[in-house]
């Protein structure tokens, strides 16, 4: 789209803004499919997506500043969209809204034409939209973090005038994400691949700069793009791993940690800990296999079921001509099993048709038309309003302390999730939800008031026989918009209060519930107003992983019992040699790049068809001498056609980190490679060998164990069709350490 058409797209969106989001479907229709990649119309590229669900019922999307053609890679400045803006009212269909930016309100402190707006991160706060960013480029001293406010997510957007901070503190100040925690606090997640790492700080009550000193919370090198979610009492920190924005060797991985504290420390499934010297980690997406590759940089989002998808970047490596950027958004569903999160249960990103989200509700409505489906039941009547933000609402209110409620015509029943936006405008009024209903004497209600209270109430026959509550944080403004949800899955009910449906509880509490029908609002007293009002039936939770990999009967091995190594042949000059029922090898300054000194490597035919190779090092890499940054020494399995086709699984200290990588790269250089398991002096390393049917490619699915017991499975690359690659061993990339291999096996 050229800026010639722009100005009639965008006044075409206004109107639709103007005319409020369409209604939901019929509730009789089954959800769809979608397939990968999302949000496609604007341009092959929407990179770095950040999400929200708006007040006005529409799901927007917001993406690092992109170019508009094909062909104009960076340039010229007005064909690019800074920062563009989708909308969607089922998270399939995307429209295109506008741009954060442009020449008349850019951010004044950066120069506009050297600046790259990158990674928006938005939310809601008290009737604002906030939307973090990061200035990069020529256009300041250094990469920075810059904040714009909006009153609706279509903008129009103004920056705050200043960076958020101000101070240089070791980061690469890009990557911004916020949270909100209950009482209140703001906290600023940051950084990129530097000695600092992904860092946290504290924020003042506006957001708009630090209240103390930053912490880091993911090791230095080791990540970026942070994520913060709060599930079950624990704070979440995803992050990106190595290799962004290189389809030809790029991995990105996505890991998470968990932590009982907003600023860590965070610690992965197994308890290691995101910042030691093996800083840990848990897989949550990763390469599979299939045409997505660099499948990083996430963003999570609800469906109306209660379903969480998460949005990540990735090439398309099958694609050859691509808008400046080159990363479209792919979306898939987001899956908690034992407590973890992880992409399709461990399958990771998608390449085929898959069941969408569930866009629509079972039963609801945005109110644009009236109390249309709704029926009004008590004292008091339901009226309609509108306003900027939220389009059409309904307002209800009563002078009696009897509830008055709004009832779906013809609502689901049974577990179901119900929501709502709900705002209090006088001391007196609560705002509810509706958890089940027999009558006028017999209900169950989430209720909020104007103090931020959130209870339930029970009522048989009148009296409330069972009442729980949990107080927001004193100050917090029910006077603007607010999400209320409650999952009721076999009569418990969970419920949250949060600003706006993105992993921040405010308040939330947990009750059983009698089995009666649930949905609708309520009001009582005072003045009361909700929109978005819905009722879906319950999402089907996924609770169990894809298996990993089954190895199957050892096919045959190498002990290094003796010196006579048959079967093995090298490439290039032969090094190292048997020792003890070892090879022990010197790692080499040399690498398989050609750019120096070209390493040997250690190879054998491998058997046909689907097999697996594991192998025992001891690479003391917590003692690496190398002080020169071109010092990568590592040692490891390599899959061989020749130099420049060739992997290899090997651990390596990237300064003060230690990791284990599979090196689509072949050089010394961890950049961009994908991380895998956590790393240890000693390891077992395996290689797990596919042939694609489509492609005939050759797929390789890294693994690592610190035990020789429990692997972690990482992610998969690939090798081209053609020549059966060898398997083998490597020792490069730096002089300095000594690399001793127990075995190599292969096995069915």
């Amino acid at each position: 789209m050229r800026r010639s058409t722009m100005a009639v797209a965008t006044a075409a969106v206004l109107s639709l803004l103007a005319a409020g989001p369409p209604v939901a479907a019929d509730p009789g229709d089954a959800p769809g499919t979608y397939e990968n990649h999302v949000m496609d119309d604007l341009a092959d590229a929407f990179s770095d997506p950040s999400i929200i669900q708006g007040k006005d019922g529409y799901w927007y999307a917001y993406a690092t500043q992109t170019s508009l053609r094909k062909d104009n890679r960076g340039g010229p400045w007005d064909d690019q969209y800074f920062m563009p803006i989708m909308r969607s009212q089922n998270l399939v269909d995307w429209e295109y809204v506008g741009e954060v930016f442009g020449r008349d309100n850019h951010p004044e402190w950066r120069d506009f034409e050297k600046t790259y707006y990158w990674a928006p991160d938005v939310r809601y706060i008290d009737g604002l939209y906030y939307l973090y960013y990061a200035a990069a480029g020529g256009g300041g001293p250094r990469n920075q973090i810059g904040l714009a406010t909006a009153p609706t997510p279509a903008g129009p957007w103004t920056d705050i005038g200043r960076p958020v901070i101000e101070e240089d503190d070791g980061a690469n100040q890009i990557d911004p994400a916020l949270f909100v925690d209950d009482d209140g606090t703001k906290y600023l997640y940051y950084g990129s691949f530097k000695d600092a790492g992904v860092r946290a700080v504290e924020l003042n009550a506006d957001g708009t700069a630090p209240a103390g000193d930053s912490v880091q919370v993911v090791g230095s090198r080791q990540g970026e793009a942070p994520y913060v979610v709060k599930r079950d009492g624990f704070y979440y920190l995803f992050y990106s791993g190595l290799g962004c924005c290189e389809r030809e060797k790029g991995g990105y991985p996505v890991f998470v940690g968990r932590s009982d504290s907003p600023l860590g420390p965070f610690t992965d499934r197994d308890g290691d800990s995101l910042t030691g010297l093996y800083p840990g980690g848990t897989i949550v997406n990763s390469p599979n296999g299939n045409r997505w590759v660099a499948s990083g940089h996430s963003a999570n989002v609800v469906d109306h079921s209660g379903q969480e998808w998460i949005l990540v970047n990735g090439f398309d490596r099958f694609e050859e001509d691509l808008t400046w950027g080159g990363r479209p958004t792919l979306m898939d569903r987001l899956d908690w099993i034992d407590g973890w999160p992880t992409v399709n249960a461990g399958a990771w990103s998608s390449d085929g048709p898959q069941t969408a989200p569930v866009g629509t509700w079972d039963a609801g409505s945005r109110f644009e038309d009236g109390l249309g489906g709704f029926t009004a039941e008590g004292p008091g009547r339901w009226t309609t309003g509108e306003d900027d933000l939220s389009g059409g609402f309904a307002a209800g209110g009563a002078n009696s302390p009897t509830p008055s409620f709004l009832l779906p015509d013809d609502g689901p029943s049974g577990d179901v999730r119900l929501e709502a936006d709900v705002r209090v405008t006088d001391d007196r009024g609560r705002a509810g939800l509706v958890l089940g209903y027999q009558d006028s004497r017999n209900n169950a209600v989430a209720w909020i008031d104007g103090s931020g209270l959130l209870a339930v109430e029970v009522k048989r026959h009148g009296r409330i026989v069972e009442r729980v509550a949990s107080q927001a944080y004193e100050g917090l403004d029910l006077s603007a918009w607010h999400s209320l949800t409650a999952v009721i899955d076999g009569g418990a009910a969970h419920v949250e209060l949060s600003a706006s449906l993105l992993g921040m509880p405010l308040a939330e509490l947990d009750v059983e519930v009698p089995d009666w029908t649930p949905g609708g609002a309520a009001s009582t007293r005072g003045a009361a107003q909700v929109d978005n009002l819905g009722a879906t039936a319950l999402y089907e939770p996924v609770t169990e992983r894809i298996a990993d990999p089954e190895v199957g009967d050892l096919l045959f091995g190498e002990e290094f019992d003796d010196a006579d190594l048959a079967g093995w042949e090298w490439f290039g000059a032969p090094d190292g040699r048997v020792q003890d029922g070892s090879y022990v090898w010197p790692t080499q300054d040399a690498d398989l790049s050609g750019k120096g000194a070209m390493a040997s490597a250690l190879l054998h035919d491998a058997p046909e068809g689907t097999y697996t190779v594991e192998a025992k090092l001891h690479l003391p890499i917590s003692e690496d001498p190398a002080t020169d940054e071109s010092q990568r020494p590592q040692a490891g399995l390599v899959a061989f056609q020749t130099p420049s086709s060739s992997i290899h699984l090997a651990p390596v200290r990237n300064g003060p980190s230690g990791q284990v990588l599979l090196w689509i790269g072949r050089d010394r250089n961890p950049w961009p490679e994908m991380q895998v398991g956590t790393a240890a002096d000693d390891l077992w390393l395996r290689l797990r060998h596919t042939v694609d049917p489509d492609t005939g490619e050759h797929l390789f699915q890294a693994a690592t164990s610190r035990d020789g017991a429990d692997y972690t499975w990482g992610g998969v690359w690939h090798l081209p069709e053609g020549a059966d690659p060898q398997i083998g061993l490597v020792s490069m990339a730096g002089e300095g350490l000594t690399a001793t291999f127990d075995y190599v096996r292969f096995y069915e």
